[in-house]
């Protein structure tokens, strides 16, 4: 029974990709700073990915491979994390507002 109880409260403790992605770090209550958040989080993971891109170039004299193909992967990963996050703050003013973008 005990271990029932463990795998049920695991169940409850994780999370989807999804759900890691667009959940914020931190609750902010104005909606200026979530949505210039957003920004600096794009601009944070395509950096990371050119960096490490640079890096792995660096380590194998690869040229300019791993930074083309991670510096991608970056975007990517970046501006769908981006859209992720713009559908759900957009969603909630929607909610509390519902005259908001009603087109």
């Amino acid at each position: 029974m005990a271990g029932d109880d463990k795998n049920s409260e695991k169940n409850k403790n994780s999370l989807s990709l999804k759900e890691i992605i667009t959940k914020p770090l931190f609750k902010v209550d104005n909606r200026v700073a979530q949505y210039s958040g957003l920004g600096i989080t794009l601009v944070v993971t395509i950096l990371l990915f050119l960096w490490a891109g640079i890096w792995l170039d660096g380590k194998f004299s690869t040229g300019i491979l791993f930074t083309l193909i991670l510096t991608g992967i970056g975007f990517s990963a970046g501006f769908y994390s981006f859209y992720l996050n713009i559908k759900k703050l957009s969603q909630e003013d929607k909610k509390e507002n519902p005259k908001f973008n009603k087109y």
